[in-house]
């Protein structure tokens, strides 16, 4: 009787084991994929195009006008 103590013991506390390296491994993961999303918002936030503008006539030609400088 003591044996199958030890061996339900022995079980569980591989069964908690194992699943306590599976959520490690899980929680790593979802980490590594938040830095790169901060660094993706970071590159697109840094790196932004610069505004293009574009007038229209009354017949729908549209013309690509020169930036607006802020001297």
């Amino acid at each position: 009787m003591l044996a199958s103590r030890h061996a339900t013991a022995r079980l569980q506390s591989d069964f908690y084991r194992d699943q306590f390296r599976k959520m490690l491994r899980w929680i790593f993961y979802s980490i590594i994929v938040m830095f790169l999303l901060i660094l993706g918002i970071i590159y697109f936030i840094l790196l932004e195009p610069p505004q293009s503008y574009y007038a229209n006539t009354q017949s729908g030609r549209i013309f690509n006008m020169p930036a607006h400088s802020e001297t």
